[in-house]
């Protein structure tokens, strides 16, 4: 495998290196982008003593750029800066080669299974069930169908070109614990794996329009192997359909030897209703996590909100969301359940 990914790369290395001279084409220039969501939170809990009250934020700054040569090669890149203290201070770092030949990228980006899933829709930003971005319930899990176990560990993806609205992508990730530039010189010599090894991941989509019927659906496949522990593999899938300003979708994901543990098996899935016209959007949104085997639980949440475009980039919303687990994912915090109240903006740039 390694071989024929590596001999794929060589040639496109190679084509764009004959394909012609980029005398008309300028140095690549950075611009900024980028977004923030700033919330203000009141949580009721079943156990414990937390603070009622609370500020979360979450954003990035994202540095891009790219150029175009003689021969319609594109060249670009992609740094992301966290807005906020983090450990991970700089999140998403890597390049592209777009042609007609597809997008090739290399880097520290999520795999093709995660960038091409589909999930059912949100009603509101930030506090969305299927990958938050803010999170106050304390249980410790969240749900979510996107395949993540790799995430920004340094990989190569190639994407084809969007044939009658159905499109490939791959990845290959060498070792799924690194990435350049957290605690690790990008010069050090090349080392063991450590308890996650290659990374192996596949996916489709499709994006379409039938009369007044839009619709968009995945399906995607990864394994991370392991040298000290049980080989994880999961497979997930979405669908959504909009129509008449109504939008509705569900996805599933199931993973087995969740974290590497032997006979672990975990079920992620959520279904969501979001109608909106102009500016304004409300809904609804599930999501769901069971474990079985190795461990046993059960975890359900419920998100209820809506939004408003005050102007360009600049999102008001609010929602209630609830919680409640089961078994093994109580948190010994928190309790078996929450109930968050939010309201906040979210601004892009």
């Amino acid at each position: 495998m390694k071989k024929v990914i590596l001999g794929t790369t060589a040639l496109v290395a190679a084509s764009a290196l004959t394909a012609g001279t980029a005398s008309a084409a300028e140095k690549i220039k950075l611009g900024l982008g980028g977004y923030l969501q700033t919330s203000f939170v009141v949580a009721d809990y079943d156990d414990g003593d937390q603070l009622p009250t609370d500020i979360r934020h979450e954003g990035e700054v994202f540095f891009m750029g790219s150029t175009t040569l003689d021969n319609g090669l594109t060249f670009g890149v992609n740094v992301q800066l966290e807005a906020r203290a983090t450990g991970d201070q700089v999140d998403e770092t890597y390049m592209y080669i777009d042609g007609s030949f597809g997008r090739v990228l290399v880097g520290s980006e999520n795999s093709a299974a995660y960038l091409m899933h589909y999930a059912s829709p949100s009603p509101v930003p930030a506090w969305g069930l299927v990958s938050p971005n803010a999170d106050a319930s304390g249980l410790g899990i969240n749900p979510s169908t996107y395949i993540n176990d790799i995430s920004d560990a340094d990989k190569i993806t190639y994407f084809t070109p969007r044939f009658s609205g159905f499109q490939l992508g791959v990845s290959y990730t060498p070792d799924s614990d690194e990435e350049t530039g957290t605690g690790a010189s990008p010069y050090a010599v090349i080392k063991d794996e450590g308890a996650s090894d290659e990374g192996f991941s596949i996916a489709a989509n499709y994006t379409g329009k039938f009369s007044s019927v839009g619709v968009a659906a995945s399906l995607g496949y990864e394994l991370v192997t392991s040298d000290t522990a049980e080989d994880q593999d999961e497979i997930a899938g979405g669908i959504v359909i909009d129509v008449a300003g109504f939008s509705v979708g569900a996805a599933y994901k199931f993973t087995d030897n969740d974290g590497n543990v032997d006979d672990e098996e975990r079920h992620d899935y959520n279904v969501g209703l979001t109608y909106g016209q102009g500016p304004w959007k409300i809904g609804v949104q599930y999501a769901g996590v069971d474990l079985d085997d190795a461990s046993d639980g059960h975890l359900d949440s419920v998100v209820v909100g809506g939004q408003y475009v005050l102007g360009p980039g600049i999102t008001a919303f609010g929602g209630v969301q609830f919680w409640d687990a089961e078994d093994d994912l109580e948190s010994a915090t928190v309790g078996d359940g929450a109930t968050i109240f939010f309201v906040g903006t979210s601004l892009s740039f």
